[in-house]
């Protein structure tokens, strides 16, 4: 028996109620005082096509995904075809059986099928189709002993708002279920089992939902957004809650105008976000180019998916790095910043306006998809930690008229800044290369101490970045780099390696631009073998990092570019394979 470790994955048609059920799950997971980390792996439309949702738990805290998925519940053959290989030897499948069959080249010996006819329990017993999958969640709680206080009470909760008939229809799926499974399966144990524990202060909480908070508690009262895949729930929180706290939400007619809309709330003083992904962030670029110029502090929210082009837009990877760092007219200054676990989402989004506004500058906040539309059990979040921090911004009292300069050359590249409006503090703000004063001017020599201010900035901001999250062995001789949603089974690969002999060191980088040279240099130094584990075909960060330490025989790139979030085993055996090979000794290699 298998206790207190297990990953789920619900498998059905877009639309059809999977997600549904599997957020009641992991639900009822947390509340039973498990670690749950769930991934939505669904497709670009509102109906039809496979959807799969995993949810992962346990009593050692996960950020991400097991090797194999342990049990299956398959409300269509698709979802068995789709991911019976995926699943661990001694795994079991819950199938409907109600109108199609397994053909036998799907069933693998090693796994358990419990085929439960749910669509025809639902429609002749209940007579409501609608809670086929309430009734998978009978048949599961009951194959893997799910507290069933808690299953009924949550499904109660869940259902509420639509009244009481809804109620006791759903509760009786849960029993549907329940009974089947004693009456047909009684002797047929799961080999998997759960035990409650205390639940605890804790929450659970969607990464979209955690950057959305930190940035209301950073002090963030203006949003506009433009509804794109994966970054929209962040807009819809806001829309929910922003206006309590006395701040303001709009849905914009596109990216363009969501950008704009942010900067002109930035330039009169509010601190103000947008969000998007990789096509969003595309027309925007411009706009992000005007807020270095004219020094506007912004936090721009990037949610990545898979691309090129539109690609897939409901699919994970990090290949807008060199999106955020490089793309533009011209170079300004910009902070890209990237978290690791829904936690981190948090703080890093109340840090980003921090950032933003005391070097006068476009912070990124880099997410992907499978952190971002991801959820995870964490601590309660701490408001006490989070200062705001608005640099120099003019509070107290008017100006002198004729000698305040918006742009003023100063020795750390930040000039004053002053509200519009304020008395005294009259200046121009010119799009196009300016003078201390804001008059537009090409003189060249205005033009090299313009830039060279600006550009100061990555220079003394750098004891304010988030500084990397160092796991594992600091004497290790094996290496690994990386950053967003792989520190979750980048850590637990390393856990299992040390486990099998093989000490590891992991940088997980919180600051992606300025790059951090010398942390970079630092951390490598040493290492007989350096690996970079990224969601992405070029190597985007191993290419950042060899820029800075030049070319290594010794370093590796670990990728993964199909549209799926890393699994351990996934890191785990090319560092295997590797580290037992001696070292080239060919520049390149």
């Amino acid at each position: 028996m298998i206790v207190n470790n297990i990953e789920i994955m619900f498998g059905g048609q877009a639309g059809d109620g999977s997600l549904t059920t599997g957020d009641l799950i992991a639900g009822v997971f947390k509340r039973m005082g498990l670690e749950v980390y769930t991934y939505k792996d669904f497709p670009s439309r509102i109906r039809g096509g496979h959807t799969n949702y995993v949810i992962r738990a346990g009593e050692s805290k996960n950020y991400g995904m097991a090797d194999f998925v342990d049990g299956l519940v398959a409300f269509d053959l698709e979802a068995v075809e789709s991911h019976i290989e995926e699943m661990r030897p001694g795994g079991f499948v819950i199938f409907d059986n109600s109108s199609e069959q397994v053909p036998e080249n799907l069933r693998r010996s090693d796994v358990n099928w419990y085929e439960v006819p749910l669509a025809k329990i639902a429609k002749d017993e209940l007579k409501a189709e609608i809670v086929r999958n309430t009734i998978s969640l009978g048949v599961l709680g009951r194959l893997i002993a799910m507290d069933p206080e808690i299953v009924h009470a949550d499904v109660a909760a869940l259902w509420q708002r639509k009244g009481e008939k809804v109620v006791e229809m759903n509760v009786a799926a849960v029993t549907a279920g329940e009974r089947y499974v004693d009456e047909h399966f009684a002797d047929r144990p799961s080999g998997y089992g759960l035990r409650s524990g205390a639940d605890g202060d804790r929450l659970l909480m969607m990464g979209n939902d955690a950057i959305a908070f930190g940035s209301l508690a950073g002090g963030c009262r203006f949003m506009s957004g433009y509804p794109i895949t994966p970054a929209t729930d962040v807009l819809e929180w806001m829309a929910k809650y922003l206006p309590r706290d006395g701040g303001v939400a709009i849905q914009a007619e596109d990216e363009l105008s969501a950008i704009n809309m942010a900067l002109g709330a930035a330039f009169t003083g509010v601190r103000a976000m947008t969000a998007t992904s990789g096509p969003g962030q595309s027309l925007m670029t411009e706009a992000i180019g005007l807020a270095g110029v004219l020094e506007i502090p912004v936090v721009i929210v990037e949610c990545a998916r898979a691309g090129p082009s539109t690609g897939m837009p409901t699919k994970t990877e990090q290949s807008n790095l060199n999106h955020l760092i490089f793309s533009g007219h011209g170079e300004i200054p910009k902070v890209v910043l990237a978290p690791g676990t829904v936690e981190e989402s948090f703080y890093l989004a109340a840090h980003a306006f921090n950032l933003a506004e005391k070097y006068q500058l476009p912070v990124f906040v880099l997410t992907e998809q499978a952190l971002c539309q991801s959820k995870a059990t964490l601590p309660l979040l701490e408001f006490g930690a989070i200062e705001i921090d608005r640099g120099k911004l003019h509070s107290n009292g008017k100006l002198t008229f004729g000698e305040y300069k918006r742009f003023e050359f100063t020795h750390d590249g930040v000039s004053p800044r002053a509200i519009p409006g304020t008395e005294g503090g009259m200046h121009l703000a010119a799009g196009s290369e300016h003078n201390d004063a804001g008059v537009i001017t090409e003189n060249y020599r205005n033009r090299e101490r313009m830039m060279e201010k600006r550009m100061r900035k990555l220079e003394t901001m750098r004891e304010d970045l988030p500084k990397g999250n160092v796991l594992g062995d600091p004497a290790a001789e094996i290496a690994i780099l990386g950053w967003g949603a792989n520190r979750g089974p980048i850590a637990e690969a390393q856990d299992r390696l040390r486990e099998r002999g093989i000490a590891t060191r992991f940088l997980q980088l919180r600051t992606l631009w300025p790059f951090p040279d010398d942390e970079v240099r630092n951390f490598i130094a040493g290492a007989k073998h350096v690996f970079v584990v990224e969601n992405n075909f070029t190597g985007q960060l191993e290419r950042l990092i060899r820029a800075v330490v030049g070319p290594l025989a010794h370093m590796h790139g670990v990728r993964k570019y199909n549209g799926r979030a890393f699994r351990p085993i996934e890191i785990i055996e090319p560092i295997e394979e590797r580290a037992k090979k001696p070292i080239l000794k060919a520049v390149g290699a």
